[in-house]
């Protein structure tokens, strides 16, 4: 037999945002996200990419003070609640809806940035190429880049 017991409590959740407005398309944005709670400990999911997020976030900011711009405004995304069922980035993708649809260009998501010993992505079928190609420029460690 099993037994299932849920405490149901309204809890307030906070999403953390990161913008870098773009100097030539201002208007459409690079969205770069992660989730931050986990069920236990979370060192693959979703702490890797958090720490993923932290330092592309780091390096950015050395980019910003030497006067770099980035072409289209990114967003640093990270997300509250995701484990009981995406609350933070479902409410916030509905709060925007128009101007995502119309002006993002693209969501990367970095749950499991570090997950064992190789390289993984996936992507919608519209990125499939552009991973390709993007893989192809990275030689450390990479057999198949020569």
């Amino acid at each position: 037999m099993i037994f299932f017991k849920e405490d149901r409590k309204l809890a307030k959740i906070q999403n953390v945002f990161g913008i870098i407005r773009g100097s030539e398309e201002p208007d459409r944005y690079i969205i770069l996200g992660n989730h931050r709670d986990a069920w236990t400990f979370g060192a693959v999911d979703p702490n890797s990419g958090t720490a993923a997020l932290l330092d592309v976030a780091r390096r950015y900011g050395s980019l910003l003070r030497s006067g770099w711009r980035p072409r289209r405004t990114i967003i640093l995304c990270s997300w509250d609640a995701e484990e009981f069922g995406m609350i933070g980035s479902t409410e916030w993708v509905e709060q925007n809806l128009g101007r995502l649809s119309s002006e993002a260009v693209v969501y990367l998501n970095v749950d499991c940035a570090v997950q064992g010993d190789g390289f993984f992505a996936s992507a919608t079928p519209q990125l499939d190429k552009l991973i390709v190609e993007v893989t192809k420029q990275v030689t450390i460690g990479n057999t198949a880049a020569n």
